[in-house]
Parts: structure tokens; C-alpha cells; sequence
């Protein structure tokens, strides 16, 4: 059963990337390349975890990358994106940038070195009983899942600390293929490596691994924009594989850093591939009894409450623990692992049953299509870094549930101050004028802005 998942994934993958017109940034191909990533996990401890594969995984995994397809057909049916076979194999693309008013990348650097310095200040002080820098780490993480928050002031630092690292990114890429560009490389990426300082002290290396997706999908925009050779996408995958690798470096020493125990291989197969592994196992014990939204809805849920509290209102609700128990897997040989992390078909199963694994991926993949189609169209512009920033729930899929699970204020936070620091820096398409250079059927040059 194992293998016949894998050919059925496969299958899967390969039609999306032709019928997503080849395009790696497509939601459908994405959702395809990470699910049969992780399964290939599940293939490498097949031994370890006594691997077993049974037919109600296959059908409700085969359905909801079918719903998803069928959800972002469906906003094709309304939308149609500009099509890559139209264009030339000789078309000359060259990026131009010309900056109206000056990008605030110094006033970014004080306001993020002030707030950064602020915010550890605080995580840490918060933890002085403990000695050693790792441990101060483990006590913050421990401390986070029993509930603790430095207070709404403090996350509201850490949300414009990482807006302006996402927005310098942006500015960052616009410096490196724009031409007449002279911002300064050095003074952009300093707020960038204060965020991921500061992602470091929280111990959350999820807030790591958005940013390194966001910078990944917007890279891979500009890129497509602006390198118009044959083999683009395997230009792009050399690319993005090297970028990929130093990510989860990064992420596995970020884990050595809060004393967990586990080999590299370890770790990624957990986190990877035990979640979608995990509702394979959950699966077979699924009695049937559903919680009609309180599971995808439960964080979403907690912060109405929340708001409600703020007027006088005390809403009955008891929404579910945001850390699930473990699940204790031991395997014939031996092996021993335990894992929280579930694929995000858990939740929507244990709420509505099959009807959750059609409803919900059709409406994650009309609203990723939709969000595609805005990026598209919208060159350059903010439709681009939101659709970076968005994508990582698609990319979490077959680990956790990140959509709805995050939908909370403190998400609705970030939203917020992303638009404001972008708006305020970059204005639109006011600010920088983009243009692109291609010539004309008579071999003189025309510029499109």
C-alpha cells in the first residue's frame, strides 16, 4: 500500500506541474511537491517506523489534493493568468528600478535595533533564574507552550521587527536586479539578521522557517521575472535547493540550541514526515466522532473569546489545547519516536469526516489560486509579498494545520504592520517606477512600465 501511495502522489505531482503550466510557485503544484516530499520521509524510515500504509489514508490524502485542484480550477474559470509559452525564448527582460524617494532603510535599522534589543531584553530577563544561554532557551520554550506571553506591547515589537525584515527583503531584491539602484546592501540585511536574532530567542523556529519561505517564493518571483534563458525551473531548483539545504541547517542547529536530542535525520523525518505518518496511524482509530469545527477553528475561536472579553462579553467556549498530546510510537525493531505535529487533514477529519478533507482543501486552494492570480498580475508590487508570506500553510500541509490553526490576533497583527511598513517605505508603485525593456518586432527598444 505503501508504494502504491507513492505512484499515486507521483502522478499527482506530475500533473500539476504541466497542468499549473509548469510554473513551481503554482498553490496545487506546491501542495503535490510537498506531500510526496513527506511521504518519501515516511519511505526512508520504512523500516524504523514499521511502515503500513492503510486504504483510508490513500483515500482521504487522494481526495483533498484533488479537492485543492478543483478549487483552484475553479477561480481559473474566472481568472486567466498571463501564460509563459506566450513569451519569446528571445525576449531580453532588464529590471529597472527608479527610486522616487528614498527607501527609510536607516530609520528601519534604528527602530528595529531598538525594539529587538527591548524584546530579548525582556524574554530573557524573564528566565535570569536559569544560567546557561541554552537552557534560558529551553525554559522560554517551556514556558511558551504552558502559556507565557512578554505581554501585547512586546508583540507588537517582535510583529514590527518582523514586518521590516520582510520588507527590506523585498527592497533587498529589488537592489539586486535593479539597475541605477545604490541602496545600501549592508544596511538592509542588518534588520533582517536582528529578526532572525530575535526568532532565535523565542525559541519558535517556525517564525525561521516562514521567513526562509518567504524569502525562497519571493526570490523565485523575481527570478522568474527576470531571467528569460531556456531551463528557468531548473535554474531555479539548483537555486532553491541550495537555499533549502541552508535552511534546515539552520532550523537543526536552532533545535541543538533548545538541547533537543535528535541527529539531523532524526529531526527532519519527525517534524517532516511523522505528521502526515501520524494521521495515517490516527486514521485507523478514527471512531467517527466529530467536533463540527472546534478542532480547525479552536485558535480562531480562543481569540473571538478574547475580543468578546474586551467589550463584556464571556463567551462559553472551550476551545482545544493549541499543543495536542503526543503521539507514542514504538516500532517492532525498536525505534521510539513522539510526536505532536499532525498533517493538516487531522483537524479538518476530526471535524466534519470526509466531508472535511473535500470541503476545506477546495477552499484553501480557490483562495491560494486567487491570491496567485493577484501576484501575477500585480508585478513588483505588494500582491507579491503577501502571497510570499501567505504560501507557507500550503507548504505545512502534510505537517500541520497553519491557516486556520494561526488565524489568530496576533496573525491579524502581522498582516497589519506588514501593509503599514510597506505602505509607508514603499508607496505603492509610486515610489519605485518598474520597468522592463524588450525589443520590438522591428529590433528597436520599448520600455513598459
Amino acid at each position: 500500500m505503501a508504494f502504491l501511495m507513492f505512484t499515486i502522489l507521483a502522478i499527482f505531482l506530475i500533473a500539476a506541474y504541466f497542468l499549473g503550466d509548469k510554473d513551481l510557485l503554482s498553490p496545487w503544484f506546491l501542495l503535490c511537491l510537498m506531500i510526496f516530499a513527506m511521504f518519501i520521509i515516511i519511505l526512508l524510515n520504512y523500516n524504523n517506523w514499521d511502515v503500513e500504509i492503510n486504504k483510508w489514508f490513500i483515500l482521504y490524502v487522494s481526495t483533498a489534493i484533488i479537492s485543492f485542484g478543483f478549487g483552484g480550477a475553479f477561480v481559473k474559470c474566472f481568472y486567466t493568468l498571463p501564460s509563459s509559452k506566450t513569451q519569446s525564448s528571445k525576449k531580453v527582460s532588464v529590471f529597472e528600478a527608479k527610486v522616487v524617494k528614498p527607501y527609510p532603510q536607516y530609520l528601519f535599522l534604528v527602530v528595529s535595533s531598538v525594539l529587538a534589543v527591548l524584546y530579548i531584553y525582556k524574554l530573557l530577563s524573564d528566565v535570569s533564574d536559569v544560567a546557561s544561554f541554552s537552557g534560558k532557551l529551553r525554559k522560554i520554550y517551556d514556558n511558551t507552550v504552558n502559556g507565557y506571553t512578554p505581554g501585547f506591547i512586546y508583540n507588537q515589537m517582535r510583529e514590527i521587527i518582523t514586518a521590516i525584515a520582510y520588507v527590506n527583503t523585498y527592497r533587498l531584491m529589488i537592489r539586486f536586479y535593479a539597475r541605477k539602484d545604490k541602496a545600501n546592501i549592508f544596511i538592509l540585511i542588518l534588520p533582517i539578521l536582528l529578526f532572525i536574532i530575535a526568532a532565535l530567542i523565542t525559541t519558535d523556529r517556525n517564525i525561521f522557517l516562514r521567513y526562509a519561505i518567504y524569502f525562497v517564493c519571493l526570490y523565485v518571483l523575481f527570478f522568474y521575472e527576470n531571467y528569460k534563458k531556456k531551463n528557468v525551473n531548473f535554474k531555479i531548483i539548483q537555486k532553491v535547493l541550495i537555499l533549502g539545504v541552508i535552511a534546515l541547517i539552520i532550523y537543526f542547529i536552532l533545535g541543538k540550541m533548545k538541547q533537543y536530542s535528535s541527529n539531523f535525520f532524526n529531526s527532519l523525518s519527525i517534524y517532516g514526515g511523522s505528521g502526515l505518518y501520524n494521521y495515517n496511524l490516527w486514521l485507523k482509530d478514527f471512531d467517527g466522532s466529530l467536533l463540527y469545527g472546534n478542532a480547525t477553528f479552536s485558535t480562531f475561536l480562543t481569540s473571538f473569546k478574547t475580543v468578546l472579553n474586551y467589550i463584556g462579553i464571556n463567551l462559553d467556549i472551550d476551545a482545544l489545547d493549541r499543543f495536542e498530546a503526543f503521539i507514542e510510537f514504538k516500532s517492532s525493531n525498536g525505534y521510539i519516536y513522539s510526536s505532536n505535529i499532525y498533517s493538516a487533514l487531522k483537524p479538518y477529519t476530526a471535524d466534519f469526516g470526509y466531508l472535511g478533507v473535500i470541503l476545506f482543501p477546495f477552499i484553501i486552494g480557490a483562495f491560494y489560486q486567487w491570491l496567485y492570480v493577484r501576484a501575477k498580475r500585480h508585478k513588483y508590487a505588494y500582491p507579491w509579498l503577501l502571497y510570499s508570506m501567505l504560501i507557507y500553510p500550503v507548504l505545512f500541509f502534510p505537517i500541520a494545520e497553519q491557516l486556520f490553526g494561526r488565524f489568530t490576533l496576533g496573525f491579524v497583527y502581522e498582516l497589519v504592520w506588514l501593509a503599514i511598513i510597506y505602505y509607508f517605505a514603499i508607496g505603492g508603485r509610486k515610489r519605485i517606477l518598474v520597468k522592463k525593456i524588450v525589443p520590438n518586432v522591428n529590433g528597436a527598444q520599448n520600455a513598459k512600465q
